[in-house]
């Protein structure tokens, strides 16, 4: 019995694995324009349900031999894990289990469990967790670094470009324009120089600019495949984004600042051929880019600084205004799902009127080209008149990551500014770095967790734990276990349908009531952070609705009892146990402060982590839009306004998860998944109703709001803030389970998860 039961909790655990890597091969599949990332998922969703029903029958199984309904479900669990090689194996071997003493264990009863010795805390598992898990952090950050630098033939460094840098080398104009930065403001860059370019052999040069609340590390993707040609590639964070402090985002967004110090300065730059300049960006980058290249364009290709432009996500008709000014080769990308689509569909507005100025005004004269093909190359390279226009099968904010959007890229810039490096621009090794950033983030996770349960053995924290911080419910019979029932789950899809409805609306409302600043990015130290701002108040009224309706639903459950079934049974207010910090050994003032403490010993050591791997490898912890980048002040100070409030969100769930839905006499995995999916499942289907409509119509359901106000950037945030919020429960029920309190848990992960959300968008915060 005892090894039968080994066997089929190691194969639970290898189905869980094994989902895991199924979700990120999809993940990767997508990003890569795969078609057969559905094929993964369906994968993964099939491993996480074998191992729910292992686990299942594993803890129902009161003999050897599996009987009736339970024999049939570990039956067709064995069939489907052969997607599962390791988990199929081990079902196999438990299938052969014979019993060894004929002793069969009574339904109902638990089998007797001798009574386990204190384990030193060196000894401990989560110590090993600690340990296995810090050394993960580190060998992805090592791996990540060999994917990012080509196996170690590009240098990766990064410095800031300050006001004396630009104020030193202007004093070469380019072409009649000088730019000088603002006092005690600054810009991140990050150089990529592979070791091929040299002075004796100066290499083309790729400026690489991120689109509106994007970092330069999410266009690292380009980055590294343009290295690895050859390219020497500069990418830097736009104003009041990742570690810049620049107030102003007028202009090319500072891509200019960065051309004109590299091309100036032949003391640093030898290496850098300033003949050969290109520049790409992506959305609001695409259109910053195309400034940059009229700017400095000069009178003729032989002139123009920027030889060869790529625009990409960006139609706007500000930007096309400026195409008869170019003086350079450029190619126009369009996602042919980009969301943004609907807003232009007018006579001067839509792709095909704007795709055709970009083929006819070109030097500022005129072609007569009056249909568009796509991929197809219009006019001369050696005169700069070349134009190609591209439509990717992917949405907006996954173009970045769209292999086929980056070989096209690759394939431009190879070609206009003569590099012919030979290598296929199907050849991608971005996604490795980003899986290994990702997987070191799930370490990272671990590590937090492991961490905890590690100091609540430590005498310090022992006190404020709970003797038995899982409190078993009182099991609920007949008449009672109905209305409790019927209570329960209404709650939740009641809570989930609210979260799904009110986002959007609340989007809109907190572009009218914070500082008008705020919406015309002018820069304010009251909520500076614009985007943030709709999931503030997303968090703040779906976390008090979660608490009234868990106090009220508590409320009304009693009342019910009491006046109605006039019940002499007593209720079940154990549910708010958790809610009170004990006092052990110490009182509730000191406990409550160790709580905190804990708290932040959670956001400082994950943080620490992160500078860490970004110090030694130049890692940090992300997977595509989900991100933990190094803290800058900018950062912090902007993290202090929005913690306090967007907490009641991260409090409320922590009591739900953990008060509620954790004292149903579920299994442990029944409770996290309940309630990782009552607490995601609303914003799910805000994509899923999003895209259907795109789908079916052409346009997405929530483009315009309520008086016309653009909405649809929102919808795009939500595909990190699903994630998070699916894995949130899970985290904090974790660390109830060790703590005994819902305090912890909520104020660790809510600190560690807004600073995640801070770091991978803007914040118009004035930080000089």
């Amino acid at each position: 019995m005892y090894k039968k039961n080994k066997l089929m909790k190691a194969a639970a655990i290898c189905s869980y694995v094994c989902s895991a890597l199924w979700m990120i091969a999809a993940g990767c599949a997508y990003g890569l324009s795969c078609k057969c990332y559905w094929l993964y998922l369906v994968l993964s969703l099939a491993s996480l349900y074998n191992g729910f029903v292992i686990t299942s029958v594993r803890e129902k199984m009161t003999d050897v031999i599996l009987a009736g309904k339970e024999k049939t479900k570990y039956l067709v669990c064995t069939v489907i894990s052969v997607i599962d090689l390791p988990a199929f194996i081990l079902n196999l071997v438990a299938w052969s289990v014979k019993t060894d003493d004929g002793t069969h264990l009574v339904v109902g009863e638990k089998a007797p469990v001798a009574e386990a010795a204190e384990v030193p805390v060196l000894k401990s598992r989560a110590f090993k967790v600690l340990i296995i898990s810090l050394a993960l952090v580190f060998a992805f950050g090592f791996i990540g670094k060999c994917f990012e630098t080509a196996g170690f033939k590009v240098k990766v460094s990064d410095f800031s470009l300050t006001q004396a840098m630009t104020r030193s080398y202007n004093n070469g104009e380019i072409n009649g324009k000088k730019y000088v930065l603002g006092k005690d403001t600054s810009y991140s860059v990050t150089m990529y120089v592979p070791k091929t370019a040299t002075e004796a052999n100066p290499a083309p040069v790729v400026f690489v600019l991120p689109g509106f609340t994007r970092t330069k590390a999410t266009m690292s993707q380009y980055c590294i495949e343009l290295a690895r040609r050859g390219f020497v590639v500069f990418c830097h964070d736009p104003g009041g984004q990742g570690g810049t402090t620049e107030t102003s985002t007028s202009g090319a967004n500072g891509v200019e600042y960065l051309v004109q110090y590299v091309y100036n300065n032949t003391d640093d730059f030898k290496f850098c051929d300033k003949n050969r300049f290109g520049a790409v960006g992506h959305s609001a980058g695409g259109g910053n880019v195309c400034t940059l290249a009229s700017d400095m364009a000069g009178t003729g290709y032989d002139t123009s600084v920027i030889k060869a432009v790529y625009i990409s996500g960006y139609i706007k008709v500000s930007s096309a205004n400026k195409y008869t000014r170019l003086r350079c080769n450029a190619a126009l990308s369009y996602a042919y799902y980009d969301e943004g689509a609907f807003r232009y569909q007018s006579d001067t507005s839509s792709l095909e009127v704007i795709g055709l100025r970009f083929l006819n005004e070109v030097n500022g004269g005129t072609n007569d080209y009056d249909q568009i093909i796509y991929d197809y190359g219009y006019g001369d390279m050696e005169a700069g008149t070349y134009r190609v226009i591209h439509r990717e099968n992917i949405n907006h904010c996954f173009e970045m990551y769209d292999r086929t959007s980056i070989g096209n890229t690759i394939e431009f810039f190879d070609v206009m500014l003569g590099n012919n490096s030979g290598l296929d621009a199907g050849n991608q090794i971005w996604f490795f770095k980003e899986l290994s950033n990702g997987l070191a983030l799930a370490s990272a996770f671990m590590f937090v967790i492991a961490l905890v349960s590690v100091l609540v053995k430590t005498p310090f924290f022992a006190s404020m734990k709970r003797s038995q911080a899982k409190v078993i419910a009182v099991p609920r019979a007949g008449e009672r276990s109905v209305t409790h029932k019927v209570i329960f789950w209404s709650s939740i899809i009641l809570t989930a349908i609210i979260a799904c409805l009110d986002y959007i609306p609340l989007a809109n409302l907190s572009i009218k009531i914070f500082p008008t600043g705020n919406s015309s990015s002018v820069y304010t130290y009251v909520f500076p952070a614009r985007m943030i701002n709709a999931i503030l108040m997303w968090a703040a009224i779906n976390g008090a609705i979660g608490l009234v309706v868990f106090f009220g639903t508590t409320l009304f459950e009693a009342a019910f009892d009491k006046f109605v079934r006039k019940t002499t049974e007593p209720f079940d207010w154990g549910k708010f146990k958790g809610i009170k910090i004990c006092k052990g050994e110490g009182n509730v003032l000191v406990n409550t402060l160790k709580a905190l403490l804990l708290s932040l010993v959670m956001f400082c050591s994950f943080y620490l982590l992160v500078f860490i791997s970004y110090s030694l490898f130049h890692q940090d912890f992300r997977f595509m839009m989900i991100s933990a980048a190094p803290i800058n002040a900018r950062m912090f100070v902007t993290a202090i306004e929005y913690i306090p409030i967007i907490f009641i969100f991260y409090f409320s769930n922590s009591v739900r998860v953990n008060c509620s839905i954790g004292r149903e006499n579920w299994s442990e995995w029944k409770v996290q998944l309940v309630g990782a999916l009552a607490n995601s499942i609303g914003l799910g289907f805000i994509l899923l109703i999003n895209y259907v409509c795109y789908f079916s119509t052409g346009a997405p359901f929530y483009g315009y709001w309520g008086n016309g106000t653009e909405v649809w950037l929102y919808i795009n945030m939500v595909f990190a803030l699903v994630v998070m919020m699916f894995i949130l429960p899970i985290f904090n029920r974790i660390i109830y389970n060790r703590t005994g309190n819902v305090w912890t848990g909520a104020l660790g992960w809510c600190m560690i998860f807004i600073m995640m959300t801070i770091s991978a968008s803007v914040s118009y915060i004035p930080m000089y």
